[in-house]
């Protein structure tokens, strides 16, 4: 006979794993529902606070930048933060970011007696630190409260809190560099409006200068251009005139710039002291000749350039320099667009500026996705430069096979692609070419892997295709600010998700790609898929091979 107390036992671990389910999918909706890193981050410490009745719940993440542990979400109901700030130091956050699994600390262990007297409604605190892969510290989590003591159950919710917002950090630093990718794209498309409005030399480069002065925050921005008759660079645009020729300000500058040449790369230097705080330069080389130097500077103010300055800087640069050579090089959009769509799209949109792109039209039109299964993970684990090479060389291969066949390259998803069969030009057979893209580019892709591992020993994950046929409205789509070749439809949603579900080496079809090839293919239905705004029992196909 079972006693009260194995009951009472059974019945509290029961209630325990209840409660960690109920954490569990909590935090997944939010992770589901707030994109903006922030916003899901104080969600989520909300969340913990009131789950585990906490007066006090804090999110600390470890800067990449700096390696300084820095306050990113928290939830005050004790309305005691004025005091609590300075007793939850960042020291003491750094010292939770080290600790070997979820640990309990009374104010009076950790806290001299004097710091005690601040918080005396806080008398408990919660700690654990976040960390993701086998040993990577991303940040730590604190809670406090009066009374009673965190128990061990609550210790247990913790931990099994963190095994879900340590992933939620890494989609947050995922969407961050999507969003700054998206800025750079704006940045450089706006810029190349400018250089089309056909303005003179210097009018241009004062309107480009003044568009990355209001990206980047920067409050003077300036452009030098190398003069080869007088061998000297010589200011030719700026947002602060007057004062980069006072004697403080020009010496700093200089400095950097020709620090920046000397190097031949960018620099950034912050807190350089009184009379600049903070620069980044810029030099502008093509085809190994110095055309000059773009820089960004503040004087004021706590905030210095950071890499995503830089990166921005480095994204514009180019357009900068082809753009004061406009009419001795290939003009830059078409080196873009070269490389990112069908050349009959490329032609249409320089043969024909002033045609409205963003009136669309209907049709039957196969998208293709694709993507690196565990990129994420490459990513963390992978030397930056060396991930980023990857993904070049990676995506460049996808490109070629594609174009080979007439699709056009829609865009590019970090380290994915979408591509498309059937638009802008027709084509009759448009299914079964991304079908045999798709398979084509499983092949290309292996003889990526290969090259990358007996090269660089970089062991490369595979890659899942979805393709999806259907009717969609293709056209320009877009605004004054950004505008792009795409389509939209129910059958480019569902190519994403079919893309989602597809493991490593797969290429998953639609049943309507299906219908378009099943005499010309051959394919093991997958039958009753579930897809998320998509509906349930969706049909889907693996395809083996072209007959």
């Amino acid at each position: 006979m079972v006693s009260e107390e194995k009951i009472k036992a059974l019945q509290e671990t029961l209630d325990l794993k209840q409660k960690e389910l109920d954490l569990i999918m909590a935090i997944d909706a939010i992770r589901d529902s707030v994109l903006e890193p922030a916003a899901m981050l104080e969600a989520i410490v909300k969340l913990l606070a009131e789950r585990l009745a906490a007066e006090v719940c804090l999110l600390f993440l470890l800067d990449r930048e700096s390696g300084e542990a820095e306050l990113r979400a928290m939830v005050d109901r004790s309305q005691q933060w004025g005091q609590l700030g300075q007793v939850i130091t960042r020291e003491l956050a750094e010292r939770a970011m080290h600790l070997p699994e979820p640990t309990t600390w009374k104010i009076q262990d950790i806290l001299p007696e004097a710091l005690q007297a601040q918080v005396p409604a806080l008398r408990q605190l919660m700690a654990t630190p976040i960390i993701t892969g086998i040993d990577e510290h991303l940040g730590a989590i604190l809670l406090a409260r009066a009374q009673p003591p965190f128990s061990p159950p609550e210790m247990q919710l913790l931990k099994t809190a963190e095994d879900q917002v340590d992933s939620a950090i890494i989609q947050g630093y995922v969407h961050d560099r999507l969003q700054q990718h998206e800025k750079e794209l704006e940045t450089i498309f706006r810029i190349d409006r400018i250089r089309d409005q056909g303005l003179s030399l210097d009018e241009m480069l004062n309107s480009v200068i003044r568009e990355l002065n209001a990206t980047v925050e920067a409050e003077i921005g300036f452009i030098m251009l190398y003069d080869r008759a007088e061998k000297e660079l010589e200011m030719r645009a700026s947002t602060q005139v007057d004062l980069l020729s006072t004697m403080p300000y020009y010496n700093a500058l200089n400095q950097a710039v020709n620090e920046s040449l000397k190097r031949a790369e960018l620099i950034c230097r912050n807190n350089l002291g009184d009379a600049l705080r903070s620069v980044m330069c810029l030099p502008l080389i093509l085809n190994e000749h110095v055309i000059g130097v773009l820089g960004m500077a503040n004087r004021y103010g706590p905030r210095g350039f950071t890499a995503a300055d830089c990166r921005l800087l480095r994204a514009t640069g180019s357009q900068i320099d082809t753009a004061i050579y406009e009419r001795r090089e290939i003009r830059q959009l078409r080196q873009i667009l070269g490389r990112s769509i069908d050349p009959h799209v490329m032609d249409r949109l320089l043969a024909s500026p002033d045609v409205d792109f963003l009136k669309g039209e209907q049709l039957e039109v196969t998208v293709l996705y694709a993507d690196v299964r565990g990129a994420t993970q490459l990513a963390e684990n992978a030397e930056p430069a060396l991930f980023v090479d990857f993904i070049k060389d990676y995506l460049s291969h996808m490109t070629d096979v594609i174009l080979k066949d007439e699709g056009t390259i829609d865009k590019f998803l970090g380290d994915g692609v979408m591509a498309l069969f059937g638009a802008p030009v027709p084509q009759d057979d448009h299914a079964l070419r991304a079908v045999r893209v798709g398979l084509e580019m499983q092949v290309e892709y292996q003889a990526v892997r290969k090259h990358w591992h007996e090269g660089r020993r970089l062991e490369a994950p595979p890659i899942g295709i979805g393709i999806a046929t259907g009717e969609m409205i293709a056209g320009e789509m877009g605004g004054p600010q950004r505008t792009n070749y795409t389509v939209i439809g129910r059958a480019a949603n569902l190519g994403a998700r079919i893309c989602g579900v597809a493991v490593g080496d797969q290429v998953l079809i639609s049943q309507r790609t299906y219908d378009l090839t099943k005499d010309m293919v051959e394919a093991i239905p997958l039958p009753g898929q579930k897809f998320k705004g998509v509906g349930d029992n969706v049909p889907v196909y693996h395809v083996i091979r072209v007959r």
